[in-house]
C-alpha cells in the first residue's frame, strides 16, 4: 500500500482520480471543511489545509510522511485568470519543497496538453520546471481539454477526454509509469520526451 498525498483531491480531476486509487492510503487536501465527508466517500481521509500556507502544508506532510506527492491544483472558480496562475506558481513550488523536505519519492503534477498563452502559458512552464528540477522521481500528466459533468465542456471536442476516462488513466499512472512527461487524451496514455 503507497501513501499518498493529494492536492486538489476535490477539484473535477481529483475527484474523477480517488475512486480508482483503492487500495492505497490516500489523503486529500482541501481548504474547505465542508468538503471532508466527500473525501471519505471518495476513500481518501480529508485534511484541511491552504497551500499557500507552507508551515501548515509541511506540518501535514510530516504527519503524513507520503511516499507520492499529487499535486492536481487548480483555481478555476472565477475562470482561467490571477487565481489559477498564482495556484500553479506559489502552491506548486510549496508542494516541491514539502515533498523534498519529507522524502517523497515521486512528485505527481498535472498539467495540460494544449498551448496556454501569456501569463497561463509562463505559469505552467514555472510549475513544470520547479517540478522537474526537484530531486524527487516526476511525473508530469499532460492533460487534453476534460470535458463531461462539472468541467467547462459537455461534449467532447479536438483534444478532449472525459473526465472519468482522464482520473481513472491519471490513477493507473500514479503509483508505477516511470518518471516522465505523459500525454492523456485517448484511451492509452503515450509516454513523450520530456
Amino acid at each position: 500500500m503507497t501513501r499518498i498525498l493529494f492536492a486538489g483531491a476535490t477539484g473535477v480531476l481529483g475527484r474523477a482520480t480517488l475512486p480508482h486509487l483503492k487500495g492505497h492510503d490516500v489523503v486529500g487536501l482541501t481548504r474547505a471543511r465542508s468538503k471532508l465527508e466527500l473525501l471519505r466517500t471518495l476513500g481518501a481521509l480529508g485534511v484541511v489545509c491552504d497551500v499557500y500556507d507552507y508551515e501548515e502544508l509541511l506540518h501535514v506532510a510530516e504527519e503524513t510522511k507520503p511516499q507520492i506527492v499529487v499535486n492536481f491544483l487548480t483555481d478555476l472558480s472565477s475562470g482561467v485568470g490571477e487565481a489559477n496562475d498564482r495556484i500553479r506558481r506559489e502552491g506548486g513550488s510549496n508542494l516541491v519543497r514539502a515533498a523534498t523536505s519529507v522524502e517523497a519519492r515521486r512528485l505527481v503534477v498535472e498539467s495540460v496538453s494544449f498551448r496556454l498563452e501569456g501569463s497561463a502559458g509562463v505559469a505552467l512552464e514555472e510549475m513544470e520546471r520547479t517540478a522537474s528540477d526537484s530531486a524527487l522521481e516526476v511525473l508530469i500528466l499532460r492533460f487534453a481539454r476534460l470535458w463531461g459533468p462539472d468541467t467547462w465542456h459537455r461534449e467532447p471536442g479536438a483534444d478532449a477526454i472525459h473526465v472519468e476516462e482522464a482520473g481513472a488513466q491519471a490513477a493507473k499512472l500514479l503509483t508505477s509509469a516511470p518518471p516522465g512527461t505523459y500525454v492523456i487524451a485517448s484511451a492509452t496514455p503515450g509516454a513523450q520526451a520530456p
